[in-house]
């Protein structure tokens, strides 16, 4: 992959201080995939027992995959980036083709923390997972795909 598309977005990003280089690393990028891989397993596992716990784990897999993005590339999230600068980063390089594919993502990030923090009436229920495990298991599959085409970023200045 070349780095004409997303490179202004990427460069902001690292001048804003939301993300940071590092040196890539395509085993700790493989690694965060065979985890997300893992939570996806522990979603469909949990969703009629603990749905809650059940969705984070999905949400966690979808992260974690676009995580696995970044470090393939030498790029990191920093705290002040948080989780939805793995999203940004994403749709800078990958959308089109894939927007199709990462668009779930922030939906799937707001019914989490609605589950985390909005009480009982956004309680998770077996039927979300259902709904959205698809979803991530997508965006795990296209990390997948995709990963070993990825070449480490290297800003213009």
């Amino acid at each position: 992959m070349t780095w004409q598309k997303g490179r202004d977005t990427i460069e902001d990003l690292l001048g804003r201080g939301h993300l940071e280089r590092v040196p890539a690393n395509t085993a700790e990028a493989e690694h965060l995939l065979a985890k997300a891989d893992a939570h996806l397993k522990t979603a469909a596992t949990l969703a009629n027992t603990d749905p809650e716990i059940a969705y984070d784990a999905l949400y966690a897999a979808s992260r974690k995959a676009l995580s696995a993005l970044l470090v393939q590339q030498g790029l990191r999230p920093t705290r002040s980036g948080g989780h939805e600068v793995a999203i940004e980063a994403a749709y800078a390089q990958l959308v089109p083709p894939l927007g199709d594919v990462l668009r779930p993502f922030r939906r799937i990030k707001r019914r989490r923390n609605d589950g985390d923090y909005a009480g009982s009436e956004g309680q998770i229920h077996e039927e979300d997972i259902h709904a959205d495990l698809p979803a991530a298991t997508a965006i795990v599959d296209a990390v997948n795909r995709i990963l070993p085409q990825l070449t480490v970023f290297t800003p213009r200045r």
